[in-house]
């Protein structure tokens, strides 16, 4: 999720479990990212000897729309929604269908669909977070221009996002759910780390207004 304090947030993908993000990118090659997740797909069953019918992998390729979200979701989505200095945004690899499906069709994401004021996927620039132009992607579609990047804020449980968003001057809030602390070493010093990192989604709201 991204978000403005007045700054963009994106939160993680609040549903789980989610694939973790596979880019395939060769030269000039891009495969948006709901083929992707059916070619890894196809590829487990394979790997596992299993044979399962289209019908079957269309009725799986659906039920990821309609996942669980974590326990945590609900409070965070309340709190935007309460918050009246930050307007929240989907920022995902996903294609635009595939995450507004799940927005909208999920059963715990439903009923906080308002929350969101856009959905932004990477499928205009046809490149994969973290590469450097997707967080300017998202800084346009919020009517920004690249000077503005450290007014927005993004939410991930992904340290190569978290990583991404801070080298082009976005600040960052890691959810570490698994209250290991940050450890990812891909880039040295302030700018390969969190601006601030949280174990719950419930507390990414007050986190964002104490660092900004």
């Amino acid at each position: 999720m991204a978000a403005q304090q007045h700054e963009y947030v994106s939160p993680p993908s609040p549903l789980s479990p989610r694939t973790k993000s596979l880019t395939v990118r060769h030269k000039d090659q891009y495969i948006d990212f709901q083929t992707i997740t059916r070619r890894a797909l196809l590829h487990a069953f394979a790997e596992a000897s299993v044979s399962l019918q289209d019908k079957d992998v269309d009725a799986l390729m659906k039920a990821y729309d309609t996942l669980s979200t974590f326990p945590d979701v609900d409070g965070c989505l309340k709190a935007v929604s309460d918050a009246k200095n930050i307007t929240a945004v989907v920022f995902s690899n996903g294609t635009h269908s595939m995450v507004s499906t799940s927005v909208k069709e999920s059963p715990d994401l439903k009923p906080h669909a308002g929350v969101f004021k856009d959905i932004v996927v990477v499928e205009e620039v046809k490149k994969f977070k973290p590469h450097p132009d997707v967080y300017f992607h998202l800084a346009r579609k919020m009517g920004k221009s690249e000077k503005d990047m450290g007014s927005m804020w993004l939410i991930s449980g992904n340290p190569f996002d978290i990583v991404g968003a801070k080298a082009v001057g976005m600040k960052a809030c890691w959810v570490d759910r698994g209250g290991m602390g940050w450890t990812d070493k891909l880039v040295e010093g302030s700018v390969g780390e969190p601006t601030v990192v949280v174990k719950s989604l419930e507390e990414v709201v007050e986190a964002v207004r104490k660092h900004s």
